[in-house]
């Protein structure tokens, strides 16, 4: 299914990108490949891009942290990409944006 917007342009509509984006995974075919099956190639890899950056954006739970009378330290790591320490509630703000950061470097 199809949206026409107000400029003739299609839009199709979320289910049908998820289900073309699966199709693609599936299909072993490169991008460019798999869009001439009728797709702009430009509008596919867009949607891409934001269904690898959707996958990737990391989940959060909440969690009680007992308190501690010495420092500890958190580590947190990001595959083989990143690892930081964080020791002081202050460097939360820069793990965000860290996370962040990384979310956005996806390519089609």
């Amino acid at each position: 299914m199809s949206i026409k917007s107000s400029f003739g342009r299609r839009h199709a509509a979320a289910a049908r990108r998820e289900v073309l984006l699966a199709e693609f995974e599936r299909s072993g075919l490169s991008a460019a490949e798999f869009a001439r099956q009728g797709l702009s190639y430009t509008t596919f890899c867009g949607w891409r891009k934001r269904w690898e950056r959707a996958k990737l954006l990391p989940s959060f739970v909440q969690v009680e942290v007992a308190p501690c009378a010495g420092t500890e330290e958190l580590v947190i790591e990001v595959g083989a990409q990143a690892r930081m320490r964080i020791s002081r509630v202050g460097q939360i703000e820069l793990v965000a944006t860290l996370i962040q950061a990384l979310g956005r470097t996806s390519a089609c």
